[in-house]
C-alpha cells in the first residue's frame, strides 16, 4: 500500500480549493518507485559519465585501433544516451509526474506542469484494463497486463491517467471504489423515486436496464449482469448468448453501473 508523499505548493491549493480533504495516497513513474528526488542529480551525473566514456572510449578505439572495434561501445553508448533522455529522473519535468489520491478526490500532474483536479461525486471515470495471455498448446497464460483511467471533470476537463504510474493495479481499483462511494446513494435515490440514469450505452431505471439497439429488458427478466472479457454483458434469463454485451470501456462510472444493477435485479 502506498503511503501520502509531499505535494507541491500548487497541489496544495489546488486540493484547498476543491475541499478534497486528507491525502490519502501518492503515486509515482514506475520507474522511479523508490529514488528520491536528492538522489537524482546524481543519477544524472552518473549516466553522463558513463555515455561519456563509452562514447570517448568507442572513439578513441575508432582513430586509434580500428572502427570494428569501436561499434559496440559507440552503439551501447547512443542506446544508453536514449535510455537516459526518456527517464523520468533525467528529465525534471517527467520526474515530476505525480497522482495524489484525497478523501474527496484526486489530483494529477500528467504532464509535468499542468494539475488536473477532480471530486469524486463529480468525476465521470472511464477504466480500460487489458490482458495479455501466451496461448500455448490451448493453456493460456496471462503475460502483462495495460490499464488505463479516463477522468471527466464537469467542465469537460480531462485527464488519462496510465500504467506510467507504479501499482495500476493499487490505484485503478481506488479510484473507482471512491468514485462509486461518493455516487452510488445519490444514483440509488433518484432511480427509486422513478428516474432514469444512463451510463453511455446503457441505461438503468426502475422498469429495467435499457441497451441502445435492443430496448427495455425488465428486470424480471435479467438473470446476471457482470463483466466478462472486457464486455458489460447482460443476460436474459434462459438464454445462454447475452442479450447485450457493450465494451466495459464505453460505461461511465462502470462500478457505480454494477452495483445499482445488481441492487435493482435482487428487489
Amino acid at each position: 500500500m502506498t503511503v501520502p508523499a509531499p505535494t507541491s505548493p500548487a497541489a496544495d491549493a489546488l486540493a484547498a480549493r476543491h475541499r478534497l480533504g486528507a491525502l490519502e495516497h501518492t503515486f509515482r513513474p514506475a520507474t522511479e518507485l523508490g529514488v528520491h528526488e536528492k538522489y537524482r542529480i546524481w543519477f544524472v551525473i552518473g549516466s553522463l559519465v558513463g555515455i561519456a566514456a563509452l562514447l570517448g572510449g568507442g572513439a578513441l578505439l575508432w582513430v586509434k585501433v580500428h572502427w570494428g572495434l569501436a561499434i559496440f561501445p559507440l552503439w551501447i553508448g547512443l542506446l544508453a544516451a536514449g535510455a537516459a533522455l526518456r527517464s523520468p529522473l533525467f528529465r525534471r519535468d517527467l520526474a515530476s509526474k505525480c497522482l495524489h489520491l484525497y478523501e474527496h478526490g484526486l489530483i494529477v500532474n500528467s504532464t509535468g506542469r499542468s494539475l488536473f483536479a477532480v471530486r469524486w461525486e463529480r468525476a465521470v471515470l472511464y477504466q480500460e484494463t487489458v490482458q495479455e495471455v501466451i496461448n500455448y498448446k490451448g493453456t493460456q497464460t496471462p503475460f502483462r497486463s495495460s490499464h488505463v483511467s479516463l477522468l471527466v471533470a464537469p467542465g469537460g476537463d480531462r485527464v488519462q491517467i496510465t500504467d506510467v504510474y507504479g501499482g495500476s493495479a493499487t490505484w485503478a481499483p481506488l479510484i473507482a471504489e471512491a468514485v462509486a462511494r461518493a455516487q452510488v446513494e445519490k444514483v440509488w435515490k433518484l432511480v427509486r423515486e422513478g428516474g432514469t440514469v444512463g451510463f453511455g450505452p446503457l441505461q438503468l431505471s426502475g422498469s429495467g436496464v435499457v441497451y441502445a439497439s435492443q430496448g427495455l429488458l425488465p428486470w424480471s427478466e435479467v438473470s446476471e449482469i457482470a463483466v466478462r472479457g472486457g464486455m458489460v454483458c447482460v443476460w436474459r434469463t434462459g438464454q445462454s448468448k447475452a442479450w447485450s454485451a457493450p465494451q466495459a470501456q464505453k460505461v461511465p462510472n462502470l462500478l457505480v453501473f454494477l452495483t445499482i444493477a445488481d441492487n435493482l435485479r435482487r428487489r
